[in-house]
């Protein structure tokens, strides 16, 4: 999931946008609505949003005034405005996209596309060592209480989100609960055999016991868990394991 938060100071342009999100994608988690660039400026290191929607005209500091205290981002923007001269400018700031209210849904998921594809190259720029130490051991690192346990990635089953944590089903019926999102481990995984078939769920593919039709359908793995696919990934799903 790709934490997200949306700034504007007209509620209810916010509120649609959030809405016209949630049926463009389901790997975009909004995690907060905000009416003011200037007073969100002190808790963007606590919320850490890895792609912001952005409004232009705005009281107190308008968008790109915003974006002019961050000397280094690690964060993508779509800037969302209701004035096209705006658009030179948001190329300047070197926004993913440039996008004109009223935003339509087709416009809005190539948008969200966009930033997916910046915000994955740069995840597996920045985790090189981590993916070293997997193809070595083996094993994932999950955070615990005493520090990182390293889990067998061939133990595992398939994981979970429960809102900003992830759990962790084992083979031998153990469920670890980790603090990272499930996003962190849709990385961590993706050059051994998992794949996402759910934006709530990951499934180790070499534990697939049979695949069951319907809508996006359904897997049951080798230990009888039936998870569903979701109609959106069935397509690719399909590709991957074959059929």
């Amino acid at each position: 999931m790709i934490n997200t938060i949306i700034i504007d100071d007209e509620l209810a342009s916010a509120e649609a946008l959030k809405l016209k999100i949630q049926k463009a994608s389901d790997e975009i988690n909004v995690i907060g609505v905000f009416h003011s660039a200037k007073a969100i400026i002190s808790q963007m290191e606590e919320l850490a949003p890895e792609l912001i929607f952005l409004d232009v005209e705005m009281p107190e500091m308008d968008g790109f005034s915003f974006l002019d205290n961050f000397s280094k981002r690690d964060f993508e923007v779509i800037i969302t405005t209701a004035h096209d001269q705006y658009a030179i400018q948001a190329v300047r700031q070197s926004a993913v996209d440039f996008l004109l209210k009223p935003i339509s849904i087709s416009e809005l998921k190539k948008a969200i596309d966009r930033a997916k594809q910046k915000i994955n190259a740069k995840n597996k720029a920045e985790k090189p060592s981590i993916s070293k130490l997997n193809a070595q051991f083996d094993k994932i690192p999950v955070p615990s209480m005493r520090g990182l346990q390293f889990v067998p990635i061939k133990e595992i089953l398939y994981l979970s989100s429960e809102g900003n944590y992830t759990n962790i089903y084992l083979e031998n019926k153990q469920k670890i609960v980790s603090s990272r999102n499930l996003g962190d481990y849709e990385n961590l995984l993706e050059s051994v055999h998992f794949y996402r078939i759910h934006h709530s769920t990951i499934i180790n593919l070499s534990k697939i016991h049979e695949y069951l039709k319907g809508e996006g359908g359904s897997v049951i793995l080798t230990d009888g868990t039936e998870l569903d696919v979701s109609k959106r990934r069935k397509k690719e799903f399909m590709e991957i394991i074959g059929f």
